[in-house]
């Protein structure tokens, strides 16, 4: 046998095998999409059985306070993790209160839920390109606290006040932050983030910090107006180490003001 015939021979046994490789892919790849569409048909069917026929576009007809108020279940459910998108799930229908006509009752006052339900309306349809849905705002103090508490109940705070996470000093390439509800921040260079309001101006009055791993890591509060007019250039500072900042240091294990570190055990300031 001539070289030419050898590595013809041996080109048609490469290819061969190439084929036979795709047929097994293709033959995986089939077996793999059987196996996803049986186990979507097993969710459909477990979801089926545990919340019945239900679906988001379905249109509930509900009694609040006496006023009735349809509104679509993907809206009432649009806010992730609150007892109001659990209690319209479609999983408690049957032992929800309602009413002699079958309407779902809630005992609220109207003029309280409705300005949050229009509020969830309204970023159903939001867009960029139009003006920024704001959350609502009683102007009336008694029954702006009763709203507040309203929106508390229903764990619904976050939802309609929402808050951002926004870089404020540090390399916009090294950090990656996360939107509500999973408001988070990974970086890795020492970074400043801040925390901001989104389409209201009600202040933000505690919040919870859980660590990960993390090297290095201050918490802390700015007196805004001040702090930006005295702020300086040098970007290694973080809250604590400028002028009118306050701030946990949870590596040192003290609080910081304006560059000086106070120790939980001595009080000795640095």
């Amino acid at each position: 046998m001539s070289k030419n015939d050898e590595d013809e021979a041996t080109l048609d046994e490469t290819l061969a095998n190439l084929t036979l490789v795709l047929k097994k892919k293709q033959q995986a790849l089939e077996e793999r999409e059987l196996a996803l569409e049986k186990a979507i048909a097993t969710l459909n069917h477990d979801r089926s059985e545990v919340f019945g026929d239900k679906s988001d576009s379905d249109v509930l007809h509900l009694n609040v306070g006496g006023d009735r108020l349809d509104v679509l279940r993907r809206t009432l459910t649009s806010v992730e993790g609150s007892m109001l998108a659990s209690r319209f799930s479609g999983r408690w229908d049957e032992s929800l209160e309602k009413d002699s006509e079958g309407h779902f009752f809630i005992d609220q006052p109207i003029e309280l839920f409705r300005p949050m339900i229009n509020y969830l309306r309204a970023k159903q349809c939001e867009t960029p390109l139009g003006p920024p849905v704001k959350s609502p705002y009683p102007k009336d103090y008694e029954l702006r606290q009763d709203f507040y508490r309203l929106v508390e109940y229903f764990q619904m705070t976050l939802g309609i006040y929402p808050c951002v996470i926004e870089l404020h000093r540090g390399e916009p390439g090294s950090a990656e932050i996360g939107s509500f509800p999973d408001c988070s921040v990974k970086s890795n260079e020492w970074s400043t983030f801040t925390v901001q309001t989104q389409g209201h101006s009600r202040e933000i009055t505690s919040f919870e910090v859980v660590l990960g791993n993390v090297e290095r890591m201050q918490i802390g509060w700015i007196v805004e107006s001040r702090y930006v007019e005295n702020l300086s250039n040098d970007h290694r500072n973080g809250v604590g180490e400028e002028e009118n900042s306050l701030a946990l240091d949870c590596c040192r294990g003290g609080k910081m003001f304006s560059h000086r570190l106070r120790s939980q055990t001595n009080h000795t300031q640095y």
